[in-house]
């Protein structure tokens, strides 16, 4: 996959969690989304999805470059840098709870959505 997850930092509370992602190559990155999943009765992971959040649509991220999801809310950033100086997006998930809380660690799946139709009920 051209994006990839590289970790899930200071799980456990909202206003200081979040994903760190990196991209392999330069992508859009609203073809993308994460979502943390449930466990099944025998403790492995379920395809039951618990939280959800698709990128926004036309946001491009080059080869190289960081994304970060916090789950707080907060106001989407470009033009940051990682500590070691690489270009950083962040976005945020707009919770006000901890969403990689288990005391079992938490799966987060990448899922590429390129495709997405859409209808009113």
């Amino acid at each position: 996959m051209n994006l990839e997850i590289l970790a899930i930092k200071e799980h456990g509370d909202a206003s200081e969690e979040y994903v760190m992602l990196y991209a392999n190559a330069t992508i859009d990155l609203g073809n993308y989304a994460i979502v943390d999943t449930t466990f099944n009765k025998k403790g492995g992971v379920s395809n039951v999805m618990r939280h959800y959040y698709r990128f926004p649509l036309g946001h491009i991220v080059k080869k190289g470059e960081c994304v970060s999801l916090w789950t707080c809310k907060g106001k989407n950033q470009t033009g940051l840098k990682t500590t070691k100086g690489t270009p950083l997006h962040r976005f945020y998930w707009g919770s006000s709870h901890a969403i990689w809380n288990d005391n079992d660690p938490d799966v987060a799946e990448l899922l590429f959505v390129k495709t997405l139709e859409k209808a009113a009920a």
